[in-house]
């Protein structure tokens, strides 16, 4: 059952609030930023029992997600492996699993959207939602009422913990997540590793400057790492420096961005929901831990294969085709290599794509040296068109029919059910489930 029924499309651009019977604007609609905790640790840590109140890293150079026992321990994300381990010997090191995440991101955005209309899925862990017009936007608690039993909704069905940020405009509302998140981690500092649920911040209208005051200039949209250090060079390192410096301060050291950021920083905040597009590209990776020594290029190619059916897969259940493919190479001495062929026609069908990733790699793979990881991308994707051809190419028709029974028993017995059999060499290097291979952890940024 939904959390609240689904309010009716009024037909309103985005932002814009309903007119009042006087003809006077009601408040604008408020913004609810979700953030999963911890992602890819705490699904690791829901899966195994073993891993709950353990300080768990999921990576394989870098660290790519903690669990909050080790930030105790000041192992942070992006982190390099070797140093996260000096800092907390007893960390629980795991490769991840992209598969099991995703499943669990696509629960987390398919309970949003029972819950209200608007939904923003800016990634899998990382969602925006518009809250509903029968949620009092002025009173101090019903949206946190309304955004507390979406977060319990989540926690019971999908066995994790998010954080949630409410305010007036999507930039606000993500900074609230972080001060939910950070009072989170305070609190796990002092809870014998097993943190209690995450909060919610509501920044009540009126109240955004304020609001604001402290927190860290690097959280301003399109900051960077290199804008983050000149403002901390200049003497703006908070965002209550930054709205009181002249705006045409701003605007002359950084451009039209940091006009912009002195309005947003005072807490005049009209973000909203970005518009939901179709991608224009669909990538599978995989790395090798140690690199890969194949001359033969075996293993390789059956990986490539992997990746290629995999991709595909996934390409025809959006119901869309590619024009265009990329592989890319990363060998042993972090050196890498792109290359990309445009297909002669848009296809989405296992034979097509695989026989042009094949002829690519071939084109890119020139070094004997060993391989760390390897990477296709499909491009130029568009909708697959529903007009039939007049003389219908039968070789593409067995094809296409063949793919689609193959698809159907994939999702009856799982991915494994049925693939290459060039791919069987890669069940002696990666775990097999029914759902595909562990892959290593390029694949959880797809």
């Amino acid at each position: 059952m939904p959390i609240y029924p689904n309010e009716p499309a009024n037909g309103l651009p985005t932002g814009a609030s309903p007119a009042s019977p006087t003809g006077i604007e009601g408040p604008r609609p408020l913004i609810l930023h979700l953030d999963v905790d911890a992602f890819f640790a705490a699904v690791e840590q829901r899966d195994d029992r073993r891993l709950r109140g353990r300080p768990v890293a999921v990576g394989t150079g870098v660290v790519a997600s903690c669990s909050y026992e080790a930030r105790r321990y000041g192992v942070r994300t992006a982190m390099p492996l070797r140093e996260a381990r000096k800092l907390c010997p007893a960390l629980r090191v795991l490769t991840g699993d992209y598969h099991r995440y995703e499943l669990a991101g696509r629960r987390i955005a398919g309970i949003c959207l029972d819950a209200t209309p608007r939904v923003e899925v800016a990634a899998l862990d990382d969602l925006y939602l518009m809250v509903p017009r029968t949620v009092d936007p002025l009173s101090p608690s019903a949206p946190v009422e309304w955004a507390e039993r979406l977060r319990m909704r989540i926690r019971d069905e999908v066995g994790l913990e998010v954080s949630a940020g409410i305010a007036r405009g999507r930039f606000i509302a993500g900074v609230a997540t972080q001060d939910a998140k950070e009072g989170r981690r305070l609190q796990a500092g002092h809870c014998n590793g097993t943190p209690p649920p995450s909060l919610v911040r509501l920044v009540m209208p009126g109240h955004e400057r304020e609001f604001l005051e402290p927190f860290c200039s690097s959280l301003l949209p399109g900051a960077g790492a290199l804008n983050a250090r000149r403002l901390h060079d200049y003497g703006l390192v908070t965002l209550g420096l930054v709205a009181g410096a002249p705006k045409h301060l701003l605007e002359g050291l950084f451009g039209a961005i940091g006009r912009d950021w002195t309005s947003q920083a005072a807490g005049i905040d009209n973000t909203t929901l970005r518009e939901s597009r179709q991608p224009r590209s669909l990538s599978r990776s995989a790395s090798f831990d140690p690199p890969l020594a194949d001359r033969k290029g075996g293993q390789l190619r059956a990986m490539l294969d992997y990746l290629v059916t995999r991709a595909a897969l996934e390409l025809r259940s959006q119901g869309r085709v590619a024009a265009g493919l990329r592989i890319h190479i990363r060998y042993g001495d972090f050196t890498s290599v792109d290359g990309h062929s445009r297909l002669d026609s848009a296809a989405d069908d296992d034979t097509t794509l695989r026989a042009a990733a094949h002829d690519r790699l071939t084109r890119v793979l020139t070094r004997r040296l060993p391989v760390r990881s390897m990477g296709v991308e499909f491009t130029a994707m568009a909708a697959r068109s529903m007009q039939k051809n007049l003389f219908e190419d039968p070789e593409l028709l067995r094809r296409q029919r063949l793919d689609s029974c193959a698809d159907a028993i994939r999702a009856r017995f799982g991915f494994l059910a049925i693939r290459p059999g060039a791919t069987l060499v890669l069940d002696e290097q990666f775990p097999a489930g029914p759902d595909g291979l562990s892959l290593r952890t390029p694949c959880l940024s797809r």
